[in-house]
């Protein structure tokens, strides 16, 4: 979808930029554009490998791809976001990603005894890490009262 056919609304809509979790804007289409929720976007050009969680329904430009599995906690796709990041260190505007490329992309993530992936290893482990984070911020303020 083109700048042009954009109609003011409050939809997110999630192009290739790095900047505001993606976010290039609002718009209210609802025919003939893509809508995804609850899935990584990583942009293919503009700022090439930047992904961002979308835990919100939103318009798609086409230059982002959705990343998605089915019934995974948001907190495992937190977790794989700063791997997922570092595709930005191997591609560039000159080399963009396309679908062929991700699909040939590897990423070490956490596994089960049985070699699968630990996706409640990491939905634990984020989990854990906003909590801690929480508690600094708490304090924080705590100290400025």
């Amino acid at each position: 979808m083109k700048k042009d056919d954009h109609v003011t609304g409050d939809m997110p809509y999630v192009s290739s930029t790095a900047a505001n979790n993606g976010i290039d804007g609002f718009v209210g289409n609802d025919t003939r554009v893509r809508i995804f929720s609850n899935c990584i976007t990583l942009a293919n050009s503009g700022s090439v490998g930047s992904a961002f969680f979308h835990a919100y329904s939103f318009v798609g430009s086409d230059h982002v791809t959705s990343l998605e599995r089915q019934g995974l906690d948001p907190y495992a796709y937190l977790f794989m976001l700063p791997s997922i990041n570092k595709l930005s260190e191997k591609y560039s505007f000159n080399r963009e990603i396309n679908d062929e490329r991700i699909a040939h992309e590897r990423f070490l993530l956490p596994t089960t005894p049985d070699g699968a992936p630990d996706w409640a290893f990491m939905a634990a482990y984020m989990q854990r890490l906003e909590g801690e984070l929480l508690q600094q911020v708490i304090s924080f303020y705590k100290r400025l009262s």
